[in-house]
């Protein structure tokens, strides 16, 4: 639901194609958003670690790879994209399988950017709220962007905050919420509101173009719980079936959801009273 939203949001931009993905994970998001399709019978959790690492702490099951990640491409999208970066040399090699991108560069976003200034004539970055030095990446992107270029950013709103079962901990007790939050909110360090966001692009030398909501308070009630806390015991279950039971249950799975999240994937949806509080924003911004 969110990814469609933010892809939605993006074709509402001036320039909805980037030749710079900051942040591209495995790509996938990217590549589908550029009109690419794969076929049903892959998807991304064949092929992922465990959700438990060392000491027993919680780590991030996408961070693995093998040699049965082989995305079956039935389209090619209607763009590739000149360069991809990400932290993660497991989702790089992901990215590198879908022949999206021209150059991947493993980078962490809290550092310099390895390229010349105006280099791009289009930034996008999704994950800036997960970077430390925050200041010092939109820095960064405004070296690296052509003059008269654009960067596109999705940026959450602290306001997602209030969004969460926490303000019930009387009734729910620590352990529920601990279960359910998987410490989201920590790998979020600059999460900030819209005010503070917009002072950020100011001081960076990047002027807003355009502003678009794309994410509301209703979207983040329901994404609160959702599948996160049995998503390992899922992925699990679903991997140890029989390919042709799996691809059958996958595609009743699909189709229930795909009806269930339509009328969700709206970027003004208001189910209950201000429940339309932007959560998450799109912005448009040029060099100044």
């Amino acid at each position: 639901m969110w990814m469609t939203l933010r892809s939605d949001a993006l074709t509402c931009s001036s320039t909805p194609c980037y030749d710079l993905d900051l942040g591209c994970g495995d790509g996938v998001f990217s590549f589908i958003h550029a009109g690419g399709r794969i076929d049903p019978a892959f998807d991304v959790f064949h092929s992922v670690g465990s959700a438990v690492g060392i000491n027993g702490k919680r780590s991030d099951m996408f961070d693995h790879v093998d040699e049965h990640y082989e995305p079956v491409i039935t389209r090619r999208p209607d763009e590739v994209i000149r360069t991809g970066t990400d932290l993660k040399p497991t989702l790089l090699a992901k990215a590198c399988r879908l022949d999206l991108y021209q150059e991947l560069v493993q980078r962490d976003l809290n550092e310099p950017l390895p390229f010349p200034d105006e280099s791009f004539e289009t930034v996008y970055c999704n994950m800036a709220y997960w970077v430390r030095h925050v200041d010092g990446l939109l820095a960064e992107m405004r070296r690296v962007t052509v003059s008269g270029g654009r960067v596109l950013l999705h940026v959450k709103l602290d306001a997602i905050r209030d969004c969460t079962l926490a303000t019930r901990a009387g009734d729910l007790g620590a352990e529920f919420l601990d279960i359910i939050g998987r410490d989201r909110f920590d790998s979020w360090p600059t999460l900030a509101d819209r005010s503070t966001w917009e002072h950020r692009f100011r001081h960076a030398g990047l002027n807003i173009e355009q502003a678009i909501p794309l994410a509301t308070t209703t979207h983040a009630h329901l994404w609160d719980v959702g599948l996160r806390p049995i998503a390992p015991l899922l992925v699990r279950m679903a991997n140890g079936l029989d390919p042709v039971e799996r691809a059958g249950i996958k595609s009743e799975w699909v189709e229930l959801f795909h009806t269930l999240a339509e009328p969700l994937c709206c970027r003004d949806l208001d189910l209950v009273a201000g429940g339309g509080t932007p959560v998450e924003m799109q912005y448009e911004l040029r060099p100044g």
